[in-house]
């Protein structure tokens, strides 16, 4: 069998996991540069509001038209500074960049720094910029303060947070982001987990290769089986159906495909629907379909105590009564007490003509003849042949060889127990009676003017020799190796299953079958069938 490294439990966590890992981590990239713009974004519009906010204050604008910024100016930023969070600085300064404010006092009355507030004084611009100053590099908004009397520009103000304030806003708002993207990829890795276990459980916990195996073991099993086969599911819809069911429920069905559709269109009386309603099987029961006896199983399928379905085995009748008279020898025998009785028949017919035409001499000579006859075969046979059955067949044998015109010829060294120990007389049945039913069709095809069958039926301590001649059409030596096959036959009307159930039961008793034939020369089958538990399996000759 095929080893697989991981099971398919593991294969489906680890493909699951895999696939949530990458939907997650597709989305914390996205949504990590989305945070840290929004970061940015709130911390620039946050820093420039406030900027504008102070420049339109009154006071901070007659504070800085006055140059009297000590009293006005610093106790107000300060105070702002204390009501606002992540501003690290409020510097409001002047056209020469002289700064009234700052978190530092000492830095008061001394000229910015940075170099970044030249373009609001040179161009009265509000714009947002990074540079390094007295407290670190900051992220700054500048923004111009006027005169509104003259429309005069007078200073600017400049509100700014720390660079790493920013950053160090960013990093937790990402941490935060990485420990939800943790837990839902545990959250997705024991869902993962859980639906492989369930399908896993669903599959009653077979491998890939496992249950390739028993599909094809299905199909095979499906294709083998002679019985017809017609599951249905809860619903009464077919679900399986192999073709034996297909030849069972005639040719119409065929080239349909029926898979899906319910049983009550295809087979109306199959009476599967009330083994699905009743859960109780139903076995050996005999159903006709379309003048066809045959002999129907169903059973109900459960799982876990509830009917989810039917299946239903059947096969034709006739032909399993047909198939078990060949296997058993029943029809050999019947055929021979019908040869014995048709020839008894005819010598009936033939001593009442003789009456009836006042041949009474001619009569009674006749029934000396056919009597003498009868009684000498008959003593023959009994003599050489112990056993009743096989008795019986041979004298059949006889008048039907008769009626065709056949001389069957009894070999000397006959002789036959009425016992055989483990062999059964049944078993002996069917070998000679196929075999000498074979030898027969093969003279009566030849165009030969003499037409003979030779039997031989020797017993000894140790086997039964059992040897069939006949002078017939002989077989193609390419078929040799093909009659004991079932099914292959070279008659008109045959099963094909002679040969084979011969070859069967000799190879169950241990045995041995040989066959030497030449075309329009003739046959010799040879059967050697051990007694007991003995190994000696030559031909005595």
């Amino acid at each position: 069998m095929k080893k697989y490294i991981f099971s398919l439990q593991t294969k489906i966590t680890i493909l699951l996991v895999i696939v949530v890992f990458i939907s997650i981590s597709i989305i914390l990239l996205f949504i990590t540069n989305w945070i840290t713009k929004n970061v940015q974004n709130k911390v620039e519009t946050n820093i420039m509001n406030i900027a504008q906010i102070v420049a339109r204050t009154p006071h901070i604008r007659e504070a800085l038209m006055k140059k009297e910024p000590t009293n006005t100016i610093e106790p107000y930023i300060n105070a702002l500074l204390e009501s606002v969070d992540n501003i690290e600085f409020i510097v409001v300064a002047d056209m020469q960049g002289i700064r009234y404010s700052h978190p530092n006092p000492e830095r008061v009355g001394k000229g910015f720094v940075g170099g970044d507030h030249l373009r609001v004084i040179g161009t009265g611009e509000t714009y947002i910029s990074e540079a390094m100053g007295t407290l670190g590099k900051s992220l700054r908004a500048f923004t111009p303060v006027y005169n509104f009397e003259n429309n005069e520009q007078i200073g600017f103000v400049s509100v700014g947070t720390l660079t790493k304030d920013i950053e160090r806003a960013k990093a937790g708002a990402i941490r935060q982001l990485i420990l939800l993207t943790f837990i839902g990829l545990s959250a997705g890795t024991i869902g993962a987990f859980l639906l492989a276990r369930n399908i896993k459980n669903t599959l009653l916990g077979l491998e890939p290769d496992q249950i390739t195996k028993l599909y094809n073991e299905k199909v095979a099993m499906l294709d083998a089986i002679h019985e017809g086969i017609i599951a249905i599911d809860d619903r009464c819809r077919i679900t399986l159906v192999n073709d034996s069911a297909l030849n069972i429920l005639q040719e119409k069905h065929r080239n349909n495909r029926i898979i899906g559709k319910d049983i009550n269109n295809i087979f109306p009386s199959s009476r599967m629907p009330e083994v699905l309603e009743s859960g109780i099987a139903e076995y050996d029961k005999e159903q006709i379909l379309d003048d066809t006896i045959i002999m129907v199983n169903r059973v109900p399928i459960k799982d876990q105590g509830k009917i989810i379905g039917v299946i239903a085995t059947f096969r034709d009748k006739t032909k399993l009564t047909r198939l078990a008279e060949e296997l058993t020898g029943v029809k050999q025998i019947v055929d021979a007490l019908r040869a014995n009785t048709h020839e008894f028949m005819n010598k009936l017919h033939v001593i009442l003509g003789l009456i009836k035409i006042g041949e009474i001499d001619e009569a009674k000579s006749y029934i000396v003849r056919v009597t003498d006859n009868q009684q000498q075969i008959l003593s023959m046979v009994i003599k050489r042949i112990k056993d009743p059955t096989i008795a019986g067949l041979i004298l059949g044998k006889y008048s039907r060889a008769k009626e065709l015109g056949i001389c069957m010829k009894l070999d000397e060294r006959t002789v036959l127990q009425s016992k055989h120990k483990n062999i059964s007389s049944s078993v002996l049945v069917g070998i000679i009676g196929n075999l000498i039913e074979n030898a027969m069709e093969s003279v009566s095809r030849s165009d030969k003017e003499e037409k003979i069958v030779n039997v031989r039926v020797e017993e000894t301590d140790k086997q039964i020799l059992i040897e069939v001649e006949d002078f017939g059409i002989g077989i193609a030596q390419n078929n040799l190796e093909k009659i004991f096959e079932r099914g292959f036959t070279t008659k008109t009307e045959s099963a094909g299953v002679g040969l084979a159930s011969i070859k069967e039961n000799v190879e169950i008793l241990n045995g041995k079958i040989d066959v030497c034939s030449e075309i329009n020369k003739g046959t010799v089958f040879t059967v050697v069938l051990p007694k007991e538990d003995s190994n000696d399996k030559g031909i005595d000759r």
